[in-house]
């Protein structure tokens, strides 16, 4: 059975996208985000050691 209104998988398929494209910004931000803070505790365990020294 064919579908009766053909944009509808036209309007389907753009939303899938976007929301695809949302995840993936979601994701890289966190990402981002955790690289940030992991950098930050490394150098923050740098200066600890050189202190301790």
């Amino acid at each position: 059975m064919s579908n009766s209104n053909p944009n509808d998988t036209k309007l389907e398929q753009q939303r899938a996208e976007s929301a695809t494209a949302a995840l993936k910004s979601q994701t890289e931000d966190n990402h981002t985000e955790n690289s940030e803070a992991a950098a930050d505790r490394i150098a923050s365990n740098v200066e600890d050691a050189k202190e301790d020294k």
